[in-house]
């Protein structure tokens, strides 16, 4: 009686040590999104503008490669991609909301026209940081600033997809301030 009740125990604390492993290597494939700061400048009502045009962030090449050869590697070039990736889920995501008449990533600046710009400040293995910002069409102005770091980041494509529905819920976030 006395074994079969210790080995009971035995089995009911390697099954709890079995869930509390299975339950921490799944969080650690998913990134963790810290926004750091979100400001808006901007005098007149966010909502008064009616189009959006979204620019490719900027990507230094120092950020993801430290060879100086003019020639890129497979890698570099899948790097070189992310700024059109982001721009392009960031487009999809704000037009899910339809919160703008007009979406594009071309274009010419008007007075109801935000222009969505911004730049890669960190890319690596397990962070990706950006500063992104909304100018007005017409003075360039900054109305409103974003800027964001996502932590564990074990697939970029993933994680790209996450920033440009965060980028979408900011700027629908802003459309009464």
């Amino acid at each position: 009686m006395l074994n079969s009740l210790s080995s009971f125990k035995r089995s009911l604390l390697f099954l709890c040590a079995a869930c509390v492993l299975s339950l921490s290597a799944g969080c650690a494939a998913s990134s963790t999104t810290i926004i750091e700061e979100e400001v808006v400048t901007n005098p007149k009502p966010m909502y008064s503008y009616t189009s959006l045009i979204i620019r490719d962030l900027e990507l230094k090449r120092e950020l993801y490669s430290d060879s100086k050869a003019p020639e890129m590697t497979q890698r570099e070039l899948s790097y070189a991609k992310l700024p059109g990736e982001l721009s392009a889920h960031i487009e999809r995501y704000v037009k899910s909301r339809r919160t703008y008449k007009n979406i594009s990533r071309d274009g010419t600046p008007d007075a109801s026209t935000l222009l969505l710009t911004g730049e890669f400040k960190r890319l690596g293995r397990f962070k990706i940081s950006t500063a992104i910002s909304l100018r007005d069409g017409v003075s360039g102005q900054e109305v409103a600033y974003f800027r964001q770091t996502l932590w564990d980041v074990l697939d970029a494509t993933e994680s790209l997809s996450l920033l440009g529905r965060d980028v979408a819920d900011f700027i629908d976030r802003i459309q009464y301030k």
